[in-house]
Formats: C-alpha cells, structure tokens, sequence
C-alpha cells in the first residue's frame, strides 16, 4: 500500500516553470516550479528563505495565471541553489480553478506521451 499522504494529485513537469516568488512588501525573486497541486508547490531558487515564511507565489499554467499565498513548510540546500515545499492557503474558487487547470495538463501531458 502507498504511502501517499497528499491530500491533492501532483503534477510533476517535464520541464520546470518559471515562476515567480516574493515575500509580502518585496521584490519578486525568478524561480523554477518542478511540481504543483491544489494544495502547494516546489521550486528551487538562490535565494535563501526563512522556513515557514509567508510568500507570495506567481506563475503560469496553460495560459492562466495565478498568484497564491503559501506558507514554505520545507527548506532543502541544494548547494548552489535551495528547494522550498510551499503550502497554499488558498479560497475554494481558487483551488477549483487551479484543480481544474493541473488535470487538463496532466491529460495534454499523457496524450503526448502516447504520440511519441
């Protein structure tokens, strides 16, 4: 039996996102998404984030553009770079739209890998 305790499906990219991620009040820092539920993300990133800091969390999924607040609940040094787990606290309308978007490219994605 698996040991999954994910409340949401995860979607793991081919190919990492660009998005972006910014403490409230500051500037916006460049970062690579390499997966992302209705419930969260992880990203990687140079900048060096306090564990369980407030962020603000802004990028692009198959043409719609979201921008969440999350909570980083894990920190990982990747020497030269940081991995983050970013926790959403996110309304419902948000998470359904965000739910809904992460289905139609997890369906695009296997319909690609079936073509290939």
């Amino acid at each position: 039996m698996s040991d999954n305790r994910r409340e949401f499906f995860r979607v793991s990219f081919v190919r990492a996102i660009s998005g972006k991620v910014a403490i409230p009040e500051q500037e916006e820092v460049l970062v690579d998404i390499f997966n992302l539920s209705a419930g969260g993300l992880v990203f990687t990133a140079s900048l060096d984030f306090a564990l369980h800091e407030k962020v603000l969390c802004n990028f692009d999924l198959l043409g719609e553009e979201f921008l969440l607040e999350g909570r980083i609940v894990r920190k990982q040094e990747k020497d030269p770079y940081f991995e983050y787990g970013v926790q959403f606290a996110i309304d419902q309308l948000t998470s359904s739209k965000l739910f809904q978007q992460l289905n139609t490219y997890q369906i695009r994605k296997r319909r690609s890998m079936l073509n290939d």
